[in-house]
């Protein structure tokens, strides 16, 4: 007996340590799904410092006897981010993977579907949630701007809620829309470039489709390129509440460069009155009453203003209207969302508003922007879901000029706005406290759709896709308050109310089938029909009775005017496309879309748009792989034709038109054929409305040979395209004979062609646990060129200048769009000899003028005369080509990023060039300068390349660090992260003191908003 219980004890003994052990251990369950919330199968599941491991089976799950010693699980899967977990307490674990930057199996949105990245044989760029929220934004432009290669996004100013112009591979229409087209979610909604519906903070991932191959899908819509936007979709056993905050001060980058000093101010202006002819009393500043208006007005004299006059006291008055009209605008921006999923249905709902205080005084916008995201698995066959936004925008004020002397006081000794005269309406207090101009619109977007499984290779999937809204525009000028009310009898008011209803049905199938081990193939058919609707409305009042409802009332006023228009076109369209992978390594795209269009004549309803590519997945080949260079390797090319519909409906049609004329005692109205247009230089009045029955659409071909290239196990990753595209049948208004009873109809005619380079690189220079570093930057050169115009060589285009007496910018075969014109010039003449021998006479050949220069004449030869047969191209807008750079560095809780932007070349026509320090360094007999003119209250400026200055910039665009707070003593909050942004930080550029050299697509500066400088500080929490 003794010895069976010694026996015993030593078998308890020897086993002791493995019943401890096993007495620590326990079990652990859990599912890995990717980030589209599917089963991950094959997923390593590692408990860190130990050699415990499992893989996920194909439902996802695991199960595993975690060590006592365990703390942390690891999960990693090719292509994913590896994940990390503490294991606490808990026994059972959900685990949301997602992809890697750079990695191949990205899911890419195309249209109508979703590829891998691997697998893309077109020109696609991808931004990823990860890259759209390392830097905060206020829009999406600002998103877009700098991030990818061949996109350009000009903002050309910094008001509240300003849109921007975005061009994909440059422009493609003279008339016709140049815009890209934006679909979010699957649904059309029309051109970029105020997509003030879309809150940043609920972007998923945004899509830019730029070849022919990947748009033609889109086809008489694509032409432009297309932006795919995807909104955040609930995950499947993940529920999260999320709040985010942004708190914004602004800052003027640089002060308007004007006068500050009232005896320079006055210097320069008694200077120019001379050097104008002005005899001795019609010079300003010497101390005497002179008439202005109706009315007779003080103006000091220099010994005056300077207080040196020994019979008046110095001059009381020295406004500065800078600091008057400008602020250090605050702003705010919230956003609650909550998301999150089970097995048969995923939520997800946020809410935001964003406040952004002007610049400039009284100029604001505010806006409220809800948004539901639903889907709900009604059988294992069926799933059915709905994406609806409301947005809310209002936005108001207008730019104030601050040119205005500052010897004039804001207000008068009576208390009134100071005005020198009845017709003097340059008081900028007044206009921000008396001028109402405010816009408020509200848009309602949503769909609808049912997605039916019939079996696993062939799904079936329907939506109604609905878009409406109504913008209303407020104005009133009380009496005599602006030129405006003063034309219109002394007061004016409008109340203007434009609405839209879009409704669009897409139905289209998709097969998703392997044919052996080679073979695999991609099919999507469907049918769309689109119906839209806009209504314009505007009721105007003159000659009010008083100024207290100001528009509210426009009964009150002395003459009523009403107009309003109706616009139905409908597009019906049949598209297709279709994936073919053989061997993983060979693959080709095919697509194509008929559209059917109301805007067209009977004769050219229809028209079919088809693509193709090729793609080859050179880094699969041995002998490639053999090198152990690449990780990725893949060559592509395509060719297609794409389409632009982007002009107004009815154009096919004779339209009758109305006028009001006045009888000498009453308006009347008049119709008749035509439609009264803008003027000409003379003041004619061009009148268009002939129909076209033969019009049709514009096309365009292209062409792109690209690369994508990754190393270091996608460390590294490199993508290059060369493209050309040439756009035929241009879209645009013919000048005919008046004696047809028309001056213009719209016709077919012309050519353009784009071509260019885009280079997109990233690297993930280190990728540790506690510290990663990444570089990314984009290199894009577009040249652009009208190739012709029928019958013109020559179309002038935009705003006739008073201040030049003619328009300055043209369309003209074989040279860029948008191309400046006008007169050469050489500096400054330093005597009268020299210009009269440059061909100039009078008051133009006098020293200290500009010096225009004789390049032509009536035989093409330059005859010794400087007249109109001088002027000729001068300038390009366009730049030579835009860059970015960006980084991002994380170390433990800390993050840092920073972003550069460049656009190189591209003339800025700078009508405000002769800023004050400039006037300072003005041509005298004692300074004779060979850069800027004598004063000359007279001269009659002419458009030329005096103008013209260099519009290349490097700016900082933003700077953002950032610090995770460690959550775990609070169990309800998942993360916290605090940052502090700058954005528009420095530019560094030779452009005029004062301006920002990025002013538009037209590339002229005729006093733009100020771009502000901010910093904000910010956060996101998760619960």
């Amino acid at each position: 007996m003794k010895n069976f219980i010694a026996r015993c004890s030593i078998a308890l003994f020897l086993c002791l340590p493995t019943i401890i052990v096993n007495a620590q251990q326990r079990k652990i369950t859990g599912k890995v799904f990717d980030d589209q919330s599917k089963p991950l199968p094959g997923a390593t599941v590692v408990v860190k410092e130990t050699k415990t491991a499992t893989v996920s089976d194909g439902d996802g799950r695991f199960v595993m006897d975690v060590p006592g010693a365990g703390k942390t699980i690891q999960v990693t899967y090719v292509g994913m981010q590896t994940k990390e977990i503490p294991l606490g307490t808990q026994n059972d674990f959900t685990v949301n993977m997602q992809l890697a930057p750079g990695s191949l199996n990205d899911v890419v949105v195309v249209g109508y579907g979703a590829v891998k990245k691997s697998d893309l044989t077109g020109a696609v760029a991808t931004l990823k949630g990860g890259d759209l929220n390392k830097t905060p934004a206020a829009s999406v432009d600002q998103l877009l701007q700098g991030k990818i290669a061949g996109v350009q996004v000009t903002t050309g100013g910094g008001a509240p809620g300003a849109g921007a112009t975005i061009r994909i591979r440059g422009a493609s229409s003279l008339n016709g829309s140049k815009d890209p087209l934006v679909v979010v979610d699957g649904y059309p909604w029309g051109d970029a470039g105020n997509l003030k519906q879309i809150n940043p903070e609920d972007i998923e991932s945004i899509e830019v489709l730029k070849d022919a191959s990947s748009a033609a899908i889109y086809g008489s819509r694509g032409a432009n390129g297309v932006i795919v936007v995807t909104t955040r979709k609930g995950k499947q056993g993940q529920h999260r509440i999320s709040f985010n905050t942004l708190q914004t001060m602004s800052f003027l980058e640089n002060k308007p460069d004007v006068w500050r000093d009232p005896v320079e101010d006055a210097t320069f202006a008694n200077e120019a009155a001379i050097n104008g002819g002005a005899i001795a009393t019609d010079v300003p500043y010497i101390g005497i009453y002179r008439p202005v208006g109706t009315g007779m007005v003080y103006f000091p004299s220099i010994a005056e203003l300077r207080g040196l006059d020994p019979n008046k006291p110095q001059w009381p008055v020295n406004t500065d209207w800078v600091d008057l009209i400008y602020r250090h605008p605050y702003s705010q921006n919230y956003t609650l969302t909550a998301d999150g999923g089970s097995e048969k249905t995923k939520y997800a709902i946020s809410g935001n508003y964003y406040n952004e205080q002007g610049m400039v005084i009284k100029n604001g916008y505010d806006k409220y922007t809800s948004r539901l995201n639903l889907e709900q698995k009604l059988t294992n066959a069926v799933t059915a879901g709905t994406n609806v936004i409301l947005a809310y925008t209002k936005a108001s004020g207008q730019q104030l000029g601050v040119g205005r002397s500052s010897i004039w006081p804001v207000y008068d000794s009576t208390g009134n706005y100071f005005r020198t005269s009845n017709t003097d309406f340059g008081n900028p207090i007044a206009l921000a406290n008396q001028l109402l101009n405010t816009t408020k619109t509200t848009d309602f977007l949503g769909n609808l759709y049912v997605n039916f499984r019939i079996n696993s290779w062939l799904q079936f999937r329907t939506s109604i896709n609905a878009k409406s809204g109504n913008s209303i525009q407020d104005l009133y000028d009380p009496k005599n308050s602006t030129q405006r009310a003063l034309d219109n009898k002394g007061s004016y008011g409008s109340i203007a109310n434009g609405s839209y209803f879009d409704l669009l049905n897409e139905n289209y199938f998709t097969i998703n089938k392997d044919f052996g081990k080679l073979h695999r193939a991609t099919l999507v058919a469907g049918f769309s029909y689109q119906k839209t609707e806009n209504r314009f409305s505007s009721l105007t009042g003159q000659n009010f009775v008083n100024d207290v409802m100001q528009n509210e009332n426009l009964a009150t006023a002395g003459t009523m005017l009403i107009s309003n228009s109706l616009q139905r076109f409908n597009l019906a369209s049949w598209y297709g496309r279709g994936n073919y992978t053989f061997n993983d390594k060979y693959l080709l795209t095919l697509t194509a879309r008929a559209d059917g269009s109301t805007k067209f004549g009977a004769n050219n309803k229809w028209a079919f748009f088809p693509s193709a590519a090729l793609a080859w997945k050179a880094g699969e080949e041995p002998f490639i792989r053999q090198l152990g260079l690449f990780s990725e390797l893949k060559v592509r090319g395509s060719y297609g034709l794409t389409g632009n519909q982007g002009i107004s409906p009815y154009q096919t049609l004779d339209r009758y038109g109305s006028n009001k004329y006045f009888t000498g005692s009453v308006f009347e109205t008049g119709f008749g054929p035509g439609l009264a247009g803008a003027n000409d230089e003379q003041g004619r009045t061009i009148v268009g409305g002939l129909g076209n029955n033969s019009l049709k659409w514009e096309t365009t071909r292209s062409l792109d040979l690209g690369v994508d290239m990754g190393f270091l196990d996608q460390r590294i990753t490199i993508s290059a395209d060369y493209y050309i595209k040439r756009t035929s049948d241009l879209l645009r208004l013919k000048t005919i004979a008046p004696s047809a009873g028309y001056d213009q109809q719209w016709i077919n005619d012309g050519k353009i062609e784009n071509r260019g380079i885009e280079i997109g690189l990233n690297a993930n220079v280190i990728n540790k646990a506690d510290f990663t570093w990444s570089v990314g930057g984009m290199f894009t050169k577009n040249t652009n060129k009208v190739v012709a115009m029928g019958e013109s060589n020559q179309v002038f285009i935009g705003s006739l200048y008073e201040s030049v007496r003619q328009q300055i910018s043209t369309y003209t075969v074989g040279q860029p769009m948008f191309s400046f014109y006008g007169y050469k010039t050489a500096g400054i003449i330093q005597t009268l000899d020299e210009g009269i021998k440059a061909g100039l006479t009078g008051v133009d050949a006098q020293p200290g003028e500009i010096k225009y220069l004789d390049v032509s004449g009536p035989d093409a030869k330059p005859d010794g005369i400087v007249d109109s047969y001088d002027r000729t191209i001068i300038g390009n807008p366009n730049p030579d080509f835009i860059y970015s750079l960006n980084t991002n560095v994380r170390y433990k809780q800390f993050d840092l990023s920073m972003q550069l932007y460049g656009v190189q070349g591209g003339d800025v026509w700078d009508f405000q060039k002769m800023t004050a320090s400039r006037w300072l360094q003005r041509w005298t007999p004692d300074n004779p300068s060979m850069a800027y003119p004598r004063a000359n209250g007279t001269r009659g400026w002419r458009a030329s390349d005096f103008y013209l200055t260099d519009g290349s910039f490097l700016r900082v665009q933003n700077v953002t660090f950032g610090y995770n707070l460690k959550t775990d003593a609070v169990k309800f909050v998942k993360s916290l992260r605090v940052y502090l942004s700058g954005n528009n930080l420095y530019t560094f550029t030779g452009f005029n003191k004062g301006f920002d050299p990025e002013v538009g697509e037209s590339g002229i500066n005729n006093g733009a908003y100020p771009r502000p400088r901010a910093l904000s500080l910010g956060a996101n929490v998760v619960f």
